[in-house]
């Protein structure tokens, strides 16, 4: 289940590349949120039949993904080094003053990046106390990074698209 969310989301990474956010948004989660939904199920399952906590070392699924989740580029080359919406649009529009639209653009972009990103490593940490009953919610974290980190990515690669089409 879990390795084959992780296929999946790799996949979607590569064949969302050019689409819209939402179409992004669902092709990227629903892999991670089977595996998520598993988790919870096997831990209800777990917790009702009063089955013995799994060893701490399930612990290093949850290592391994925010491992990912901290590593995982979450903004194209062009973008990598870049500290804001001002300074990604002088990149972009090759110009010393970026135009308001770009700014504007630049800056929903950034925060949406932000957002999902560290909605990512919430709900990381928030599988922890799960994997100690349900053996799956620790490796069901890692394909939840990965899908975090290319959502992430994916708002700036639509920036980066918007303003270099032929890119």
């Amino acid at each position: 289940m879990v390795f084959g969310g992780l296929v999946a989301d790799i996949v979607a990474g590569i064949a969302t590349n050019k689409a819209p956010v939402l179409v992004a948004t669902l092709v990227l989660a629903f892999p991670a949120a089977v595996a998520v939904g598993f988790s919870v199920a096997q831990y209800q399952q777990a917790r009702s039949c009063g089955a013995e906590p799994a060893s701490w070392w399930h612990l290093g699924g949850i290592a391994l993904a925010a491992l990912v989740w901290l590593t995982w580029p979450t903004s194209p080359g062009v973008l990598d080094r870049v500290r804001g919406a001002g300074q990604a649009c002088t990149i972009l529009l090759s110009t010393p003053t970026p135009t308001a639209d770009c700014l504007a653009r630049a800056r929903d972009a950034y925060d949406s990046r932000n957002l999902v990103w560290w909605l990512t490593g919430a709900l990381i940490l928030m599988m922890a106390p799960l994997s100690r009953r349900a053996r799956m919610a620790a490796w069901a974290a890692i394909p939840t990074a990965f899908a975090g980190c290319l959502l992430a990515a994916h708002f700036l690669e639509l920036l980066l698209l918007h303003y270099h089409p032929g890119g």
